[in-house]
């Protein structure tokens, strides 16, 4: 599941641009969950990490360039994207590595533009590149487009956004080269990625249309695991 913070002072611009992003996600089978913040300051106290953060540059109590900065300063990665009226302003997003901006009012046009880029981003980011030898030759995976993987007759599947792998391995092997913050087991055949979680109960999970069963023995870890990753969300 996609994190993604809209922090503007201006309720209405937030609501449009939240419905934009929204809209995105809806199109392109994107599990989100998407969060409008008044202020840069409520922001801050929050403990979520952000993939994608929306930020107007021209706020009352803490603008969205110090804002940025205290994001780097404690060391998240998240996809910053200015909003603002000014274009003149923008340039400075290049202090924070910003991705982006985008003008007020947004649009669907100039929502799609920005989120293309930073799901670029997220896909090329830290989650490292998997080699599949597949029957059909060996395919480079990131670990951003995996759903979730199963094992089935000493195999494991390889569940993605663009199709299946079916390789010869282990679940147990696969475990360690995934990152655990983001990877976690929810039984003994099958492995989630959380960012395409978009609900859990007792006793399973929703991946997209999927629903997969959370063993007895694993239910206490993912829960905590995907409260986690959410942070106070839920």
């Amino acid at each position: 599941m996609l994190l993604i913070a809209v922090v503007d002072d201006d309720p209405k611009d937030a609501e449009l641009l939240k419905g934009h992003v929204e809209e995105y996600c809806a199109k392109h089978g994107l599990s989100a969950l998407v969060r409008v913040f008044g202020d840069g300051l409520d922001l801050i106290r929050s403990t979520e990490n952000y993939d994608i953060v929306f930020l107007d540059i021209q706020m009352s109590r803490l603008d969205g360039l110090e804002t940025a900065r205290f994001i780097r300063k404690i060391g998240r990665e998240s996809i910053l994207i200015f909003v603002t009226n000014m274009a003149q302003f923008a340039i400075k997003g290049y202090e924070v590595d910003a991705l982006d901006f985008i003008l007020k009012p947004s649009s669907a046009s100039s929502i799609s533009y920005v989120m293309d880029k930073a799901m670029k981003r997220l896909d090329t980011g830290s989650q490292p590149l998997l080699s599949l030898k597949t029957a059909e030759g060996t395919v480079a995976l990131s670990a951003n487009d995996i759903t979730y993987v199963e094992v089935f007759d000493h195999n494991l599947v390889y569940h993605t956004a663009r199709g299946d792998y079916n390789v010869r391995g282990r679940l147990s092997d696969l475990v360690g080269k995934l990152d655990p913050d983001r990877f976690v087991m929810c039984n003994r055949s099958f492995i989630v990625n959380l960012r395409h979680v978009s609900s859990v109960s007792a006793d399973s999970l929703l991946v997209g249309d999927t629903r997969i069963s959370v063993s007895k023995s694993h239910r206490k870890e993912l829960m905590q695991r995907f409260s986690s990753f959410l942070g106070d969300s839920l």
